[in-house]
């Protein structure tokens, strides 16, 4: 499978690692999952960081903003957080996009940087439950 979902933090942060060759129809199901992580947490905002370091072929741009938009954001997102993507141009094409559906966004090389970034503007977050995901940058 191209993409692992769970908790980074029960009820706080989700996290999704891709790999591989991402479809149209696995990105559409990750969304939609994680989606219903965040309808099932009892919390004001959840996080999402998406790991997408070992993708080795995307959907294209076009295809991933059509698919946000049919899939929709939850009213409790939180923060958007995207790490280890090596190409520049998905990065900005990611910043554009999250920015045309008023997401909080931000791309990150490493999941220290996006914990410091989470820990910064939610001091909230129960980092004493972090399912401490080990991630090789």
């Amino acid at each position: 499978m191209p993409y692992k979902i769970s908790w980074h933090i029960p009820d706080e942060v989700v996290y999704i690692h891709y790999s591989g060759i991402v479809s149209v129809d696995e990105l559409r199901s990750s969304l939609q999952e994680a989606y219903d992580y965040m309808e099932s947490s009892p919390r004001h905002l959840v996080h999402t960081i998406s790991d997408v370091g070992d993708v080795v072929t995307p959907t294209t741009i076009k295809d991933s903003m059509n698919i946000i938009r049919e899939v929709g954001s939850h009213p409790r997102t939180g923060w958007t957080v995207s790490i280890r993507e090596k190409s520049p141009l998905v990065k900005m094409g990611s910043a554009m996009g999250s920015s045309i559906f008023g997401l909080r966004f931000r791309a990150f090389d490493t999941l220290e940087q996006a914990m410091v970034h989470l820990k910064y503007f939610d001091e909230r977050l129960s980092w004493h439950k972090d399912e401490a995901h080990k991630i090789e940058s």
